[in-house]
């Protein structure tokens, strides 16, 4: 096959959609020329500069073409990202009730048994350890030292 032949022919994979793209398409509301547009875009510098996941929409909205069609990807893709926050939050809801339900009086961690750490009271508590499983250090002696005299 010749060179050019092959450009044509790896090019043209490239623009067409399989079933995987279809379905991509159709979950972030995009329109075929969108799909291969992204599709296309995905496999240049974007391919280097991103995350394999990075969607469809975000490839279009950092490569938009003005700033009107910037604006336009960023709304599409916040009411999408809220929709998919909004239904996180109600399915841990329901997790949390099934387990107050399921499991009421067993914690969702036991430390019983564990080991204590010594830690201030501060960093125990960004870290989520329970108070219940830390040592202070003693506070420093209240003797004040004697003033040497000049």
């Amino acid at each position: 096959m010749e060179a050019s032949t092959q450009t044509a022919a790896s090019g043209k994979g490239l623009t067409e959609l399989d079933a995987a793209d279809r379905v991509a398409q159709e979950v972030w509301g995009l329109t075929a020329d969108e799909m291969r547009r992204a599709k296309v875009l995905a496999q240049g510098p974007r391919k280097n500069f991103s995350v394999a996941n990075l969607s469809p929409l975000e490839i279009l909205g950092i490569h938009a073409r003005n700033d009107a069609e910037r604006r336009q990807y960023a709304e599409r893709f916040a009411r999408i990202f809220r929709a998919d926050v909004e239904r996180s939050i109600a399915w841990d809801r329901a997790y949390q009730e099934a387990m107050a339900k399921l499991y009421p009086n067993d914690p969702m961690i036991s430390y019983e048994g564990m080991p204590k750490v010594q830690s201030p009271v501060g960093a125990a508590d960004m870290l989520n350890v329970p108070r219940t499983q830390i040592v202070e250090k003693p506070a420093p002696s209240s003797q004040i030292p004697a003033r040497r005299s000049k």
